[in-house]
């Protein structure tokens, strides 16, 4: 008996290890094709309004969201260009969060969800705008997620779904989980 419960707790941890605390931070990707659509974008996505201190101080969703952008936008063969400087007539994506939640941990469950929005301008005029929004209970291996990991989860899924969008911009797009929109 006792060989079985010290198989089933190594079993345990080598399982902690592989699930880790998330998808960690993405590398930047560039688009491979020379006729790729460029879009600019900001290094961070701001906050609209006032966000938990312990979401701003502790995760790092605004540069995340960014990230996971670029790197799902060169898989639809648009080159996103962080920080650069745009001519008159480029494209320009400015994203921001208007809303993010953190509740419930761990122990009792996660409960988080982050909104963006964004819009897309081609030198100084609007071309579209949508809102995302994407919700997080922590999956099936919450229980060894942090609170910011569940949130990156979610940036992650915004990235891909800004992504799509840019590929096909639609006016007042509603993506993700939509209900939870405003």
């Amino acid at each position: 008996m006792f060989k079985n419960i010290k198989s089933l707790f190594v079993g345990l941890i080598i399982l902690s290890f592989m699930v880790g605390c998330g998808g960690g931070k993405p590398a930047p990707a560039q688009a491979t094709s020379k006729n790729a659509k460029t879009v600019y974008i900001n290094a961070k996505a701001p906050y609209a309004r006032i966000i938990a201190p312990n979401i701003t101080k502790e995760c790092s969703i605004n540069t995340e969201v960014i990230q996971w952008i670029q790197r799902y936008a060169a898989k639809q063969n648009i080159n996103v260009v962080v920080g650069g400087k745009p001519k008159a007539n480029d494209l320009v994506l400015k994203v921001e969060i208007i809303d993010a939640i953190s509740a419930g941990n761990a122990a009792i469950g996660h409960n988080k969800y982050v909104i963006i929005k964004g819009k897309l301008y081609k030198g100084k005029k609007l071309q579209a705008t949508f809102k995302a929004a994407r919700r997080s209970g922590g999956g099936y291996f919450g229980v060894y997620r942090s609170s910011c990991s569940v949130l990156g989860s979610c940036t992650k899924t915004l990235g891909k779904d800004t992504a799509l969008w840019l590929a096909n911009p639609v006016n007042k797009a509603k993506l993700g989980d939509a209900y939870l929109i405003r």
